[in-house]
């Protein structure tokens, strides 16, 4: 009788052991499911790619994408304290505000498909990782530093141009550009290669390119410029966003959803990784339009496609690559 319940007692054991086992496979196979399935509204949007692949294979989208509101878009979990001096320059998103005006206006499903890129000018679609850079404006004038916490800025050959505050040096290296105004000039700088472990700068021509250059002599165009790989992209090639169309822009007009990639970046690596550039706008102002929906926070993933033929000529032409439209004045 003992020997009978010894082995009846084995056997509820042994039940309770496989019953245990199987809930931790399925409660593990639970913990695998991707983390991408709910970020944001963009995500939704049907896409037919390989990832690093050559091979694209996507239909054009039959409906206008639209960006969600600003509170479709995830909330940094430390958003930073932005002071009020230029100068201060955040490593992470600002925090953006749902009560604000509305990011896009109204754009005709007319208009749309009429600008609409045909097939055969699509040379593939994918989805990109963004971030934003801007060209930041210092007046040492009114916010400066001691002349020992200044360094000094480098032309070709090593030829000293100018002695700066060290942070503002730093946002000048890490942004590729920037102004700096010392007793009444201001001097506008870009980088011109990076030498033994060295920023070597030159100065702007502001006849002919007000907001900077990119890479070689292309000038940068605010709001309509990607910096991308270059070994993966060529210089002037354009890309089309369709949740972009009817951003509303700084100087009132709308955006039409193309860019052209006119720069490149240090940290800007792969397919579908763009650095967004939004002029004399920091990237972390909350009136930046690119960061009101979401584009300065890498977790957003917005559908995109490469646009090739006629099509690519057509908004070359339109930004007046390699140079800059006519009538696009400095943004006040």
């Amino acid at each position: 009788m003992q020997l009978r319940r010894v082995f009846t007692l084995l056997g509820v054991v042994g039940t309770m052991a496989l019953s245990a086992c199987g809930g931790a496979d399925q409660f593990a196979s639970y913990n695998t499911q991707s983390e991408d399935s709910g970020r944001i509204a963009l995500n939704h949007q049907s896409i037919q790619t390989e990832e690093n692949s050559d091979d694209w294979r996507t239909t054009l989208p039959t409906e206008h994408a639209t960006v969600g509101k600003p509170e479709d878009f995830p909330s940094p979990t430390n958003p930073p304290v932005v002071e009020e001096n230029p100068s201060t320059l955040p490593t992470q998103p600002a925090t953006i505000d749902p009560d604000a005006k509305p990011t896009h206006g109204t754009v005709s499903e007319e208009q749309i498909n009429k600008d609409r890129p045909k097939e055969v000018d699509v040379k593939g679609t994918a989805k990109l990782t963004p971030t934003v850079y801007f060209f930041p404006v210092f007046d040492e004038d009114k916010t400066s530093c001691p002349d020992s916490e200044k360094v000094t800025l480098h032309g070709q050959g090593g030829k000293a141009l100018i002695r700066v505050c060290k942070k503002n040096s730093m946002a000048c290296g890490l942004q590729g550009s920037c102004s700096i105004k010392q007793k009444g000039k201001i001097r506008m700088l870009n980088i011109l290669a990076r030498i033994k472990g060295q920023n070597r700068y030159f100065e702007i021509n502001r006849e002919e390119c007000k907001y900077g250059y990119g890479d070689r002599t292309v000038c940068l165009d605010p709001f309509h410029t990607l910096a991308a790989d270059l070994t993966v992209y060529k210089l002037g090639e354009v890309i089309y966003i369709p949740s972009i169309i009817g951003l509303l822009l700084p100087d009132g007009t709308l955006h039409d959803g193309y860019f052209i990639i006119r720069d490149k970046g240090s940290g800007i690596n792969g397919r579908g990784r763009f650095d967004f550039y939004s002029g004399f706008v920091p990237w972390y102002d909350k009136t930046n339009p690119f960061n009101r929906i979401g584009l300065a926070d890498k977790k957003t993933t917005v559908p995109y496609m490469r646009i090739t033929g006629a099509k690519a000529k057509e908004i070359q032409a339109r930004r007046g690559y390699p140079r800059i439209p006519a009538d696009n004045q400095p943004l006040k």
